[in-house]
């Protein structure tokens, strides 16, 4: 079960709804991952999967059997981990504009990719940067207001580039339109 260090409630309704999920796999933890002040007891076969970072961790360790993996470092933290977690035990959450950017940084920090096993998290979410997130200007200024916890990594995945280019694509669509509007005025006048 997944349980806040400090008995942070924001953390701790999260990491019951964890606990819950995990639990009701039916498959015994193995491994506490603690990212920031909450622990997840999980399974490493379910990670390592789609995991390639934990899987390194796992295979490089030094101890006869590795119990405890420190994640503190995860991009978006506790509840962005706990998304990933979930996709890593086939478990549906729902990819938003307001997370995709830190689920995109988490998988890119948890090598998630399509490199490793197929159709992991990154590939999910650049497919939902790509058909949904970024199609609108709107969703681009929600993604680019979520990333600002997220440099350099965001910059890196060029998550930043690909909301400007919508937004001044976006704006080219606005300005003509603002100008006809106000030549109109003008001409009115």
């Amino acid at each position: 079960m997944a349980t806040p260090l400090n008995g942070n409630n924001r953390l701790s309704t999260a990491m019951e709804r964890t606990g819950q999920w995990v639990f009701s796999q039916e498959i015994p933890t193995d491994v506490i991952v603690k990212v920031g002040e909450a622990n997840f007891n999980l399974r490493k076969f379910m990670l390592v999967a789609k995991s390639n970072y934990i899987r390194k961790l796992v295979m490089e360790t030094k101890e006869a059997d590795l119990t405890r993996i420190n994640l503190s470092e995860v991009p978006g933290g506790p509840e962005i981990f706990e998304k990933a977690a979930k996709f890593c035990y086939g478990v549906n959450f729902e990819i938003t504009v307001h997370n995709v950017a830190a689920l995109r940084c988490a998988a890119e920090y948890l090598q998630m990719t399509d490199k490793y096993s197929d159709n992991n998290l990154a590939g999910r979410t650049d497919d939902f940067l790509s058909q949904v997130a970024l199609s609108s200007l709107s969703g681009a200024v929600v993604v680019l207001k979520s990333r600002e916890d997220l440099l350099p990594m965001a910059e890196e995945l060029k998550i930043i580039q690909r909301c400007k280019s919508i937004y001044i694509y976006g704006s080219i669509i606005v300005l003509p339109r603002t100008l006809i509007c106000l030549v109109g005025t003008k001409i009115r006048s």
